[in-house]
């Protein structure tokens, strides 16, 4: 009775294990997407209000309250630290790039900088699409097989 009980754990503690992994490509690609229309939202309330950096950009991601007294850079990747145990590392360094020169220009290149950095997480959301699609059937699959396979070994 002890090794069914003993089997049935590990089955369903390599399944949630393999379920976890594979809604972590899933989380990936709502937070690229999240930061996608923030930044478009963002650039749209540069181009037509005249706040400062740390008010445009406030309440916005996770409803961090951005201030004037602190660098903007860092107060940014407090934002993206705050996200980066479901991203790679190429988003968290894309991300972190996007705040270096922010507010340095005038408006219509910082929209620009904005749009690009826009267009580059497009191109990662598109990647964390297709992670989803060839990893997350094998993540869950291959865990639940590991599973079943310790189990009957077990038994």
């Amino acid at each position: 009775m002890f090794k069914v009980i003993m089997c049935l754990v590990i089955v369903f503690s390599s399944g949630v294990v393999g379920f976890s992994l594979s809604n972590k490509l899933s989380k990936r690609k709502e937070i690229l997407e999240m930061f996608s229309l923030e930044l478009n939202s963002c650039a749209t309330r540069i181009r037509y209000s005249s706040d400062t950096l740390a008010r445009i950009f406030s309440h916005r991601f996770n409803d961090y309250v951005f201030s004037d007294e602190k660098s903007f850079y860092i107060q940014w990747s407090e934002v993206v630290k705050f996200y980066e145990k479901y991203l790679i590392k190429d988003d968290v360094e894309l991300l972190k790039s996007f705040a270096q020169n922010l507010g340095t220009a005038d408006i219509e290149t910082e929209i620009g900088n904005i749009n690009m950095y826009i267009e580059m997480l497009k191109l990662n959301i598109s990647d964390a699409h297709e992670c989803i699609t060839k990893k997350s059937k094998l993540y869950r699959v291959l865990s639940l097989s590991a599973g079943l396979m310790v189990s009957i070994l077990l038994i």
